[in-house]
């Protein structure tokens, strides 16, 4: 039945759609439940089902019967945890992009530079590469609609399609003013969950940005190509890896240590949500390599599974700053032709018997079991200790670094990557990249022209005040704020050579994008990240690695709790 023919007939449809629905739920619950609560939720879908008939039947306007089921579903599911929703039928293509590993398109990256929807790199070998849309292009029209407003996700709806079918995108080159239309075929799009992976200094490196069908497979391969270039050490970095996969974390855990480890288990409710995670493949990374970990809030899910994992079996050091927190396994569930629930069903435990969701994911009321306490000192293999209950701690914690006002302005607002995509031609980009002072001198001029509001910390307090004391008499005239006025002048004027040294970093990665697209923007980042700094530093010292996964000895531990 179309959409058409089940809104022009929707009072009637939906009741009996209720009707049904109420028969068996009812029916299916009874069955599993006690008399008792049987009864009251048969209540309760009887009590759902007349407030729906009522407001269909009475209520003084027209309504929507599927956005009134949708948001209802909605409602229900608010009081849980954050992870259980419904899924749409426009958001289905992300599921399906990641349970399968590709999805139908043309291969570009999106962002919004300014508020417009811009090319952040083409990816190789693709449509849009093919045809020579470059970093920067920014799209004006898709097909027929026009983008003014749109994010990344309801353009990538719209650009998405069925393999063989084409879309016409209308795009403004940065530095010019005519728009031109490029027509592009849509093909099957390789998910690439690795954009840079390569021996540096003599180390392995591997860039992981989530955890799709292909992520296990794609980093083993990875891991037996290095190898065969030789390493001294191994760095996986899962910075800003939001997670995916349940199975791909298993199997990239598997791929790095010896068979018969505990890698996760999950529990839930049902005895399918029951399940004991071991590895059971000799290691593709060599047991004699060094691995290190990085990981940052933005570490989730999977992510905290493959670091917790390694660190409680004491493979690797883990560094950097502490994980998001995420030790909930959801499962997805049709519920239609194109609508699904994706719902937690349980909880991972790492091997050390660690569970590492934070506390407070829990969104209402609508539980009767209460929250456990939980123990918050476990040990790993080798006996150290290490803590529970809100995300990975690292063994060796780095601080992310905190930006000036002004470069903070500048990235939200999209001006490093504005100015190197307009000026790609101006300058030498032979990779890898130096930032020069005319890139630098010509950057200050660019900025000079851009509507750049920089409010520095306290300026608006100050602000806040200065009406407050204006509007009481007995202040007047006697709180002078114009020698604090002119420092935070003199701040603003002062703030591009105060923060030089982010500036250029800010240059070195956009200019590096736009001339060698993600995998030479990620080289780029790694010259003076101190995370990735610090790894190289603990590979190049065997002594200090191991002393990290060694347990302190009796007067160590006696001492630090005195």
């Amino acid at each position: 039945m179309s959409s058409q023919e089940l809104n022009a007939r929707k009072p009637l449809n939906l009741k009996r759609l209720l009707a049904s629905l109420t028969f068996l739920v009812v029916l299916g619950f009874g069955v599993a439940m006690g008399t008792d609560l049987f009864r009251s939720l048969s209540a309760d879908i009887r009590t759902y089902n007349n407030v729906v008939k009522n407001l269909l039947s009475e209520y003084v306007d027209d309504i929507d019967s599927r956005a009134l089921i949708t948001s209802s579903i909605e409602g229900m599911l608010s009081g849980l945890d954050p992870y259980t929703v419904f899924i749409r039928e426009e958001d289905q293509p992300n599921i399906d992009m990641l349970t399968s590993g590709s999805y139908g398109g043309v291969g570009i990256r999106l962002g919004t530079r300014q508020k417009i929807l811009t090319v952040i790199s083409p990816m190789e070998g693709t449509p849009a590469s093919r045809a020579g849309v470059r970093p920067g292009d920014m799209i004006i029209k898709i097909d027929s609609i026009e983008t003014a407003g749109y994010n990344t996700e309801k353009a990538a709806r719209l650009i998405r399609g069925k393999p063989g079918s084409s879309v016409t995108l209308l795009f403004r080159r940065p530095g010019e003013d005519e728009t031109f239309p490029v027509v592009l075929v849509r093909e099957q799009i390789k998910v690439n969950d690795m954009p840079f992976y390569g021996v540096l200094e003599g180390t392995g490196y591997i860039n992981l940005t989530r955890f799709s069908k292909n992520a296990a497979r794609e980093m083993s391969t990875a891991i037996l190509e290095m190898q065969k270039e030789g390493i001294n050490g191994l760095v996986l970095d899962l910075r800003g890896n939001p997670g995916g996969l349940l199975r791909d974390a298993v199997a990239m855990v598997d791929a790095m240590v010896p068979p018969g480890r505990d890698i996760v288990n999950t529990k839930g409710r049902t005895k399918r949500s029951k399940r004991n995670y071991k590895s059971e493949k000799a290691p593709v990374l060599d047991e004699n390599i060094p691995l290190i970990i990085l990981v940052n809030g933005g570490s989730a899910s999977a992510s905290e599974i493959v670091a917790g994992a390694i660190q409680d079996l004491d493979r690797g050091v883990i560094i950097g700053s502490e994980t998001f927190g995420k030790g909930l396994v959801q499962s997805i569930f049709p519920l239609s032709r194109n609508t699904s629930i994706k719902m937690t069903t349980a909880k991972y435990y790492i091997p050390s018997g660690r569970l590492i969701q934070k506390e407070d994911y829990r969104g209402g009321d609508v539980f009767t079991d209460g929250d456990p306490n939980r123990d918050s000192l476990f040990t790993t293999s080798n006996g150290r200790e290490v803590h529970g209950g809100g995300g990975i701690t690292p063994d060796i914690e780095i601080k992310p670094e905190s930006l000036g006002p002004l470069t903070r302005r500048l990235w939200s607002g999209g001006h490093f990557f504005g100015f190197a995509a307009a000026n790609q031609k101006n300058y030498d980009l032979t990779l890898p990249l130096t930032i020069t002072a005319e890139m630098v001198s010509g950057f200050r001029g660019y900025i000079a022209t851009q509507d750049i509001d920089l409010t520095l910390p306290g300026e608006k307090d100050m602000g806040a005040f200065e009406e407050t004391v204006e509007g009481l008499e007995k202040f007047g005239g006697v709180v002078d704020f114009s020698e604090l006025k002119a420092h935070f002048e003199r701040a603003k004027k002062n703030a591009f050579d105060d923060e030089i040294a982010s500036i250029r970093r800010g240059l070195l990665l956009e200019f590096s994008a736009v001339s060698g697209g993600l995998p030479a923007r990620i080289q780029a980042s790694l010259r003076d990240d101190p995370v990735y700094r610090k790894a190289l530093e603990i590979l190049a010292d065997p002594i200090a690695y191991h002393a990290v996964l060694s347990p302190p000895d009796d007067d160590t531990q006696l001492g630090s709790r005195n």
